[in-house]
């Protein structure tokens, strides 16, 4: 019948319902389990990026401490050359007295001369030493920058992980709360699919009852007519005795 012909479409369409809202339920599972594995991901690498970080300060620490250094033992060269030039002078000096002194003072032009050489020796050496301590210098400000640029980009790394982990976040969340919804729509649909095959064997049940009752007019029918034929018959019976009495 027209009834349980609509009966049954909408039990084949609550049962597609059910399927489809399985498979978006299935499907936000998936990306609530791919968000969860993004976002442990991104947070693993703002962890190593944060060790990073801390690296690069420290040795940014040591470098400064480095140039610290290179700047006090540039100090200490200073004086020594200034030691260096006084010695110098005093050898110069004091080789000029002992030739004013003559034969005597002989012996000890060649100490004076011996202190000159090693003055020499002596400015020769620092002056080695600053032209190291400078490249030294110039190396140690070149690795300050570049560690407070590193710094700076992981920083910024950083901010942008966070972000990024943030939506991932909030997108794990979201689809969490579309895959309970959708699983609330499957159960849903199982339940309308429940109540419509309950629905098609209350309807087939009266179909049959219908057609029991169909039958059973027809019988009535059928009695009814028998017994209005037998009753003309006794009619017809009882007005032979009327006029046979007459």
């Amino acid at each position: 019948s027209e009834t349980m012909t609509t009966v049954e479409e909408v039990r084949q369409a609550a049962r597609l319902s059910s399927e489809k809202a399985k498979s978006v339920a299935d499907s936000a599972q998936r990306v609530v389990q791919v968000s969860q594995t993004g976002k442990k991901a991104v947070d693993d690498t703002v962890a190593t990026m944060l060790h990073i970080r801390d690296q690069m300060e420290a040795i940014a620490q040591t470098i400064l401490q480095l140039s610290e250094q290179s700047q006090a033992i540039g100090g200490i060269i200073a004086s020594v050359t200034d030691l260096a030039d006084q010695s110098n002078l005093l050898a110069v000096n004091a080789a000029i007295e002992a030739a004013k002194a003559g034969e005597q003072g002989r012996g000890f032009v060649v100490v004076a001369q011996e202190i000159k050489s090693l003055a020499e020796q002596s400015k020769q050496a620092t002056t080695q030493i600053r032209a190291i301590l400078t490249e030294v210098q110039k190396t140690t400000n070149v690795a300050v920058l570049a560690t407070e640029q590193g710094t700076k980009a992981v920083d910024g790394g950083v901010k942008q992980s966070s972000q990024t982990g943030e939506a991932v976040k909030i997108l794990a969340e979201s689809s969490l709360e579309a895959s309970q919804v959708a699983f609330q729509i499957v159960a849903s649909s199982q339940q309308q699919v429940v109540g419509m095959d309950q629905i098609g064997v209350a309807m087939t049940n009266i179909n049959q009852a219908g057609t029991q009752n169909a039958s059973a007019m027809k019988q009535a029918e059928i009695a009814a007519k028998n017994l209005n034929e037998l009753g003309q018959k006794l009619r017809k019976i009882v007005d032979q005795f009327k006029v046979k009495g007459a």
